[in-house]
Parts: structure tokens; sequence; C-alpha cells
């Protein structure tokens, strides 16, 4: 007897959770914004919004750069046989002239030429040349860059949602972590008291102080327990992969956390000025906008001038003679296309009142889902602080149980209605105080309270 009792005092410390103290440990605080911050810095879906973002921002430079001069180099070489000729009667009318001055000066200084037969297209013919072109008005190019802007804010809001929900996926994998890992240490308490059971069972069937069947019960109890705790152990694996996944690190990697310690979080948590959820929105609406006055900036005239630098004439041949430039304005302004502008303008504006609506309808869902958050946090604090309780009082009436079943005075089939009841409130206890975590966690999202360092 004492030396079950020395034995039971050895473990009861940790089998039994600690009452609960204010506040968190800061030796776990810090190791919890660790991996945060290495979330934030290495996770790949983060990584992928970073991309979209500069890619958004090399499509602004592009939209910009329609401002600029553009130059291009052009250069064709024809040649061609035969199509469409004209005739031009040069010898019909050189001739008799040449001939009248040939017989006056005695001489044949001016030869008889052949009418010509001249094709229309230009053989052995190249055209080279650098064309500059600049816009001088084009009201798409400015309102494509607005649009263009704006889209750079929609994907900077999309980053801070990302990122917020990735706050709370590695808080919620943390305490996920933390609660298998202590599920693990009160089965494996509860299988060493089992074990102690079973020997102190044995030691009374020897000595003819109990029946056989109390040895088969609590080597059956002892299977069972063993077997809730390989589960559990393959839980805690599952729970390190998770998270080692959320950080981006081989699967396997050790966690690092600190021995839990049953605390209060605080149910009052700041929340934002405005959620990013809205901003995205808010951008998405003023893009719909923009895109309007894009539509309308189609039936607008388009204003532009250009200048062309080059060399034309037989191929081969370059000179003074050959090269040339070109100087020019173009103005483009379309009359009519079917009333599409008007179509255009149309279904934007059409957007813009959805997006609008739709504001409004998130605003009131950010609101329902805060105030929901609100409440199941309480709720599990409630059931937290209910849960502990009933562990205090399990442990006692385990104790008590205990005692008279080594005076013999209890049953074996009590004893362990008594030890069930205790394992089963220490694993709710750890579930309960988990979901205390993970409502705090829950809240902190709805709210956007959780402040990111620079």
């Amino acid at each position: 007897m004492t030396i079950f009792f020395s034995y039971l005092r050895r473990w009861l410390p940790v089998i039994f959770f600690t009452a609960g103290v204010p506040g968190i440990l800061a030796a776990q605080d810090t190791l919890l914004q660790s991996y945060i911050d290495l979330g934030l810095q290495n996770n790949q879906g983060l990584r992928q919004q970073g991309f979209i973002l500069q890619k958004s921002m090399y499509a602004l430079k592009e939209a910009k750069s329609f401002f600029l001069p553009e130059v291009n180099f052009n250069t064709t070489y024809l040649d061609s046989r035969g199509g469409r000729k004209i005739s031009i009667p040069i010898g019909d009318l050189l001739n008799p002239v040449y001939t009248s001055l040939n017989h006056l000066t005695n001489s044949t200084a001016f030869p008889q030429v052949e009418n010509v037969n001249q094709t229309f297209n230009p053989n052995n013919y190249y055209d080279a040349k650098f064309r500059t072109s600049l816009p001088l008005y084009n009201a798409e190019i400015t309102y494509n860059t607005r649009i263009r802007k704006e889209q750079i804010n929609l994907q900077r809001a999309e980053i801070e949602v990302y990122k917020r929900e990735l706050v709370k996926d590695i808080k919620l994998g943390y305490y996920g972590f933390l609660q298998a890992r202590e599920s693990i240490q009160i089965l494996e308490n509860a299988v060493a008291l089992a074990r102690e059971n079973l020997r102190f069972n044995q030691v009374l069937v020897k000595n003819d102080k109990a029946i056989r069947t109390v040895v088969s019960r609590s080597e059956n109890e002892l299977i069972g327990l063993e077997a809730r705790l390989e589960d559990a152990k393959y839980q805690l694996v599952n729970a390190g992969a998770y998270l080692n996944f959320l950080l981006n690190r081989p699967l396997d990697t050790t966690i690092e956390a600190q021995p839990a310690a049953q605390a209060i979080f605080q149910t009052e948590i700041s929340a934002s000025s405005r959620r990013e959820e809205l901003l995205k929105l808010e951008s998405v609406e003023r893009i719909n906008v923009l895109s309007g006055q894009l539509a309308k900036a189609a039936s607008l005239p388009k204003l532009a001038t250009f200048i062309d630098l080059g060399s034309q004439g037989d191929f081969l041949n370059f000179n003074n003679d050959t090269r040339y430039y070109l100087f020019g304005v173009t103005l483009d302004w379309r009359v009519f296309a079917g009333n599409r502008t008007q179509y255009r303008i149309k279904q934007a504006a059409l957007d813009s009142k959805a997006t609008a609506e739709q504001i409004s309808q998130v605003e009131q869902q950010l609101e329902l889902q805060a105030e929901t958050a609100s409440n199941k946090l309480n709720a599990a604090l409630q059931i937290y602080q209910a849960s502990k309780s009933q562990t205090g009082l399990s442990q006692q009436y385990y104790l008590d149980q205990q005692k008279l079943y080594r005076e013999g005075q209890l049953l074996y089939i009590e004893l362990l209605d008594a030890q069930n009841r205790l394992i089963s409130d220490q694993l709710q206890q750890s579930i309960s105080y988990l979901s205390v975590q993970t409502r705090a966690a829950e809240l902190e999202r709805a709210k956007a309270g959780y402040v990111f360092s620079n």
C-alpha cells in the first residue's frame, strides 16, 4: 500500500492539469510568434500572392510605357514579274525629233529609243525605315493606367487577407500540436496507472485475495489504453506535419513547443480600422468606375504623331537619293460602332452597383462574424471552466475509489469506472482548452486584430 501511494504521488502532478493562471506564458508567445514570422516569410501561398503583386506592378509600368515614344524598324523587299502594265510611247515621241537632229548635224549623236512598257509592281525594290511614333492625346491610355494602379491596391489587400488567414492557421496548427502532445501525456500516465493496477491485481490473485477475472479485465483495459496512446501519437505526427506544411519546412521537422500551461485568454480583442476584405471590394468598385470611364474614352479622338527615317530604291542601292524622311500627324476618331461604347458603359455601371451592394452585404457579414466569434469564445471559456472543475472532482473521486479498492471495500469494475471517467475528463479539459485557444484565434481573425510587424 505504501509503495502504491508513493508511486501515485510521483505521477499525479503530471497527470492532472495545473490551475489556470492569468495571461499567457511569455516564452510560449515568443515561440509562437517565431513560427508566425517564419510562416509569413516562407509560406508558398504567400509567395504566390507576392508574385502576383509584382506582376501587377509590371502591368502598371507597361501601361505607363504607352505615353513614351515607340520606335519600330520595318523593311520590305519586292521582286515581281508580269501584272498590270502602262505603255509609255517614248520612242514614238522622240525618234522623229532625234532623226531630224541627226540629219541637221550630219551625225548619229541621237540614237533611236524604244517604247516603254512599265509594270505597276516594283521589281528588285526595297524600303527600310525607322518609324518613331508618339501619342499626343489618348484618354484610353490614361484610364488604363489608373486601372492598373488600382489593381495593385487590390492585390495588396488580397495579400493582407491571406496573411491574416495564414496567422490564424499557424496559431490553430500550433495549438493543435500542443493539445495532441498533452493528450499523449495524459494517456501515457493512464497507461502507467493501468499497469500498476494490473500488477496490484496480479498480486491479489496470487495471494487468493481476488479472482482471475480482475486480472483479465486489467489486461484488456491496458491494451485499450495502449491502442488509444498509439492513435494519439499518430495524431501528434499529423499535427506537426500540418504546422511544418504551413511553415514550408520538411514535414518531419521537429516542432519546438513550450509545455502547455492552462491560461485564460483575454476576450477583448481590438479591431482594425478597416477590414482588408472591404478594402478589396472598394478597389473593385473603383476599378468598375474607371472601366466605365475607359469605355467612354473609346469614343474620344486619338491624336498621335510619327516620323519615318529610311531608304528606298533598287536593292543594295543606298545613297543620298534613296534616303528620305516622312513626318505626319494622325487623328483617329470612331464615329459609329453600333452603340458598342454605350453598351460597355452600361455594363460597367451595373458592375459598380453590384459591387456597392456586395460591400454593404459583406459589412454586415463581417459584423456578424465578429459577434459570433466573440460569443463562441465566451461559451468556450465557460465550458473550459466547467471541465476544469469536473476534472478536479474526478481526480478526488478516483483517489477515494482507489483507496476503497485497496482496502477491499470496492469492486474492480467500479474502480475502472472512476479511472475511465478521470481520463475522459482530463482529455475533455485538454480539448476545451484547445477550443478556447481556437476561438480566441478566430475572434482575432474576425476583428483583424493581429498587428503585423514592419
